[in-house]
């Protein structure tokens, strides 16, 4: 999609009344994301008449009611909008129960919606109440309200708002009907696409590439210009990994407005981690941790690199930063048991990575984890139930497949693990890692054919070449002013090809991208150097390559 500024500006207004909308529904993760992506926009998109707030202009961004969103609901009488303002109250001290009372029978689409969700967040609280320890016998009880919610949303539906579908999506989920679900939540973003929300339960049921690339020809056609359907369609590609090229375009175009944006730059750390480039994502992983250093989100993600890349000083930091911020959050937890697990305390790792479970319980990773460490302390079979708690959660992660392939192998029950390795392989077909662990099996089993033939593919996985990623990675910190840093990774993309004499057009690029630099800062003989090899391209690069030659002579013979 291409992206002009008049688009981002107004998906710049639409972000600022979501914020508003969410907000005003509880929905906190929604408006945490508008806000986050609002924080990172190009700065010359934003209004400098001063001061803002107090410019009539802006009325819909700034008043909940006037936003567009609200404007199209029916208007609240001042009876419902003071129980509503008392409703609200009582849901943000998390008083379920109070609201539901405050807010009765009303139909208004507000105050409805409100009553149901905070009737769900109460079941939910109840089957956190009903469970036992994180490995105990009742892990599996339901929320006990859906089914009466599920009534009341279903015999209503013909009169349900953008919201009222996207708890009916959720309660739909829940009750494993997935198909029923998916067709509510594109109805409720339909109707209202800036609940980030909606989009994120959406993704969360997009189990493989056909499902996606069909997903995404319907979103191309319904929201040809809209934003956050590329922010959407940037995170399936994460989650489903193995859609590089469709992440990179989506991303590009969207990093050149939003530079200074920490969710992005995630993205970009993350895409990087799942890939197995793994310097490249340390470099933006600490990016992030350098600029917004109280963001937890994703550092357990980082705290996997660290403990990939035997890191123990820098995972030790990231562990004892993290709980100075919140040592009750999940993402903390996870951080401190991998930090654990490096130092092969395994029970203290096990300990955390409960924790972080007992304080989410569809924290997939944190199960996956838990499983490797019950690996690691060779009790197979609790590692078992573990990654199979993390399939249930998410099974669109290769790790939890991967951690059943390795211990069904460890108890020698080799064609149980084939099976487990295989959907990893589906998963990950790039990783060379699943290919040799089903050669293993294979060679177990006496089958020398297929062990070589696999090996072969996993040998044929670790034949790449970076050069793209270092790119990538250069013009990322370009975009977000660290031209210094970016410099350097294009000076080694430009070492590499010179000494593989591999010239094209992208390295005569870099060449005089790296040559008007040093010209800049007045090292006149490496702006030659650069230049030179750009020399034997056509038009226009060798003439570009000549006038910074010429350039360069000139002030050397005027000094």
């Amino acid at each position: 999609m291409y992206l002009t500024s008049e688009l981002v500006q107004a998906f710049k207004v639409q972000l600022q009344q979501s914020i508003l909308v969410c907000s005003e529904r509880g929905l906190f993760y929604a408006s945490k994301w508008a806000a986050e992506i609002l924080d990172g926009i190009q700065t010359d998109l934003l209004d400098a008449k001063v001061p803002f707030t107090q410019n009539e202009t802006h009325i819909p961004t700034l008043s909940a009611y006037h936003t567009e969103y609200e404007s199209s609901l029916a208007p609240l009488s001042e009876y419902d909008y003071n129980r509503y303002q008392y409703a609200k109250t009582l849901f943000y001290m998390r008083h379920f129960n109070a609201v539901i009372d405050v807010l009765g029978q009303s139909n208004h689409p507000k105050l409805y919606f409100l009553r149901l969700y905070s009737k769900y967040l109460m079941g939910e609280r109840r089957k956190e109440e009903f469970m036992q320890d994180v490995l105990g016998s009742t892990e599996s009880c339901e929320n006990p309200e859906l089914d009466s919610i599920y009534q009341e949303l279903h015999e209503n539906y013909h009169n349900l708002d953008a919201f009222g579908l996207y708890l009916l999506g959720i309660v739909l989920k829940r009750r494993r009907e997935t198909f029923k679900a998916a067709a509510v939540l594109l109805e409720s973003v339909r109707k209202y696409q800036y609940n980030w929300s909606a989009w994120m339960e959406l993704a969360s049921l997009v189990q493989n590439k056909k499902m996606f690339l069909d997903l995404r020809t319907l979103l191309n056609r319904e929201f040809e210009s809209s934003l956050v359907k590329e922010f959407f369609l940037a995170k399936v590609c994460i989650d489903l990994q193995g859609q590089g090229t469709i992440f990179r375009d989506i991303m590009d175009s969207l990093d050149d407005y939003f530079p200074k944006s920490a969710y992005i730059l995630s993205q970009w750390a993350t895409f990087y981690y799942d890939a197995m480039e793994y310097n490249e994502s340390l470099v933006l992983f600490e990016e992030l941790r350098k600029t917004h250093p109280s963001r937890l989100d994703d550092m357990d993600v980082f705290s996997n690199l660290l403990y990939l890349q035997n890191l123990k000083d820098k995972l030790c930091v990231l562990a004892l930063e993290c709980e100075k911020v919140d040592k009750y959050r999940p993402e903390t937890c996870c951080v401190r048991g991998n930090y654990c697990g490096l130092k092969h305390e395994t029970v203290e790792s096990i300990e955390y990575f409960k924790r972080a479970i007992r304080l989410n319980k569809s924290y997939h990773l944190a199960w996956t984890l838990l499983g490797h460490s019950y690996i690691e302390s060779q009790d197979s079979s609790t590692a078992i139930e573990c990654y199979r708690r993390a399939v249930e959660v998410n099974n669109r992660d290769y790790r939890s497949w991967y951690g059943l392939g390795q211990a069904y192998e460890v108890m020698k029950y080799t064609s149980d693990a084939i099976y487990y390795y295989q959907k990893a392989t589906d998963l990950r077909p790039q990783d060379g890692r699943m290919w040799k662990a089903l050669a293993s099996c294979y060679s177990t089993l006496k089958q020398d054919k297929e062990a070589e033939n696999y090996n072969r593919r996993a040998e044929a996985c670790d034949r790449r070449s970076n050069k793209s990623e270092m790119i990538q990675i250069a013009r990322i910190f370009e975009r977000r002013g660290k031209m210094g840093v970016a410099i350097d990774f294009y000076q080694e993309v430009w070492q590499r090809a010179v000494a593989s004499n591999s010239i094209d057009e992208q390295i005569a690029d870099i060449c005089l991208l790296l040559a008007r630099y040093a010209l800049s800062i007045g090292r006149l003989s490496d702006a030659e150097q650069y230049a030179i090899p750009a020399l034997n391209m056509n038009h226009p690069y060798h003439e570009d390559a000549r006038t910074i030659i010429d350039e360069v002579r000139v002030r050397m013979n005027s000094q």
